[in-house]
């Protein structure tokens, strides 16, 4: 017949007095504190207390084998629970940030850039890597000032003739920057897809009107205009573009534009001379190097795939 478990581990502590320390040292442990975290910490968790999805296991061992019950403050009291962990805001917060992102319409190729991994470096000429310096320190510290840009209405006009040059890119990393650090809300505009956006409002099947498109680039707080003036506009053009950065100029909305005509020669553009003035107002131009990293980017990552393709 076997013996009761209880008999067997009492024996077992008899014959190795190591084991039986160990025991009698959980027991005063959980004695002096019964409440134990179960959940496996991980490096994924900022503070290493969860598993990095926030949220705590909690065993309460004295309540071992005790029903759940309500304390005289009508607090239910387990023996067993769940809570948040202290990273679990910051993951509510990141998500947060992740979906303003994803709803901004930066491309996604600059999804994930900072100004930090801005590298200068890739510049082939010493002038333009000079200009792309002061380029850099220029958007880090529109960042670190932005409330302050914010509220005098400020943005940055970032030009230079060469496509390529890492305009939309520099563009990108400082909204990005604005939506983590300050939570700000970001509209991407390409240019040239505000009137296309529009002339589909025209279809008597679209469910959007020319106006909620124009609003919502109006209010927006912080709007990115990417290729402003790349292609003569029509009258419709200017009229629609001179409609969005009057309301910012006057709202005090934040704007940052990129383009290959500097804000002077915006008036050769845009020949009512109105858009030059809001958008001199609006901003500060930022010049740009005039080089193509973009070209070579393309020839490295092709270099790369080749080895894949013919190695």
């Amino acid at each position: 017949m076997l013996e009761p478990i209880s008999k067997v581990i009492q024996d077992m502590m008899k014959d190795n007095p190591v084991l039986a320390k160990r025991m009698n040292d959980v027991r005063e442990s959980l004695a002096s504190n019964p409440i134990e975290i179960l959940t496996t910490p991980s490096d994924d968790c900022p503070y290493q207390k969860c598993d990095g999805k926030g949220w705590l296991w909690i065993k309460d061992w004295s309540r071992q084998n005790k029903k759940d019950e309500i304390d005289e403050d009508g607090k239910l009291i387990r023996a067993e629970w769940w809570e948040h962990c202290k990273c679990y805001e910051q993951l509510i917060k990141q998500r947060e940030i992740d979906k303003k992102l994803d709803l901004s319409g930066i491309p996604p190729i600059f999804s994930n850039a900072t100004v930090h991994s801005y590298d200068v470096g890739k510049y082939k000429t010493q002038d333009n890597r000079d200009t792309a310096t002061i380029a850099k320190k220029a958007a880090a510290k529109f960042i670190e000032n932005y409330p302050a840009m914010k509220e005098h209405g400020k943005g940055l006009y970032l030009y230079s003739e060469i496509k390529g040059s890492g305009k939309t890119r520099l563009a990108s990393s400082i909204a990005n920057a604005l939506v983590k650090m300050y939570d700000v809300d970001i509209a991407f505009l390409k240019a040239n897809d505000l009137l296309s956006q529009i002339k589909k409002t025209f279809n008597n099947d679209s469910d959007t009107t020319e106006s909620e498109i124009v609003r919502m680039f109006r209010e927006v707080e912080v709007l990115i205009v990417d290729d402003l003036a790349v292609e003569k506009p029509t009258d419709f053009a200017e009229r629609i573009f001179y409609d969005i950065t009057d309301y910012r100029l006057e709202h005090k909305k934040t704007t940052l534009f990129t383009s290959n005509k500097t804000i002077e020669n915006l008036g050769d553009i845009y020949k009512d001379g109105r858009l030059k003035s809001r958008v001199k107002k609006m901003s500060i131009e930022i010049y740009m190097p005039e080089e193509s990293i973009r070209d070579q980017e393309a020839e490295s990552e092709n270099a790369e795939l080749e080895g894949l393709l013919f190695g």
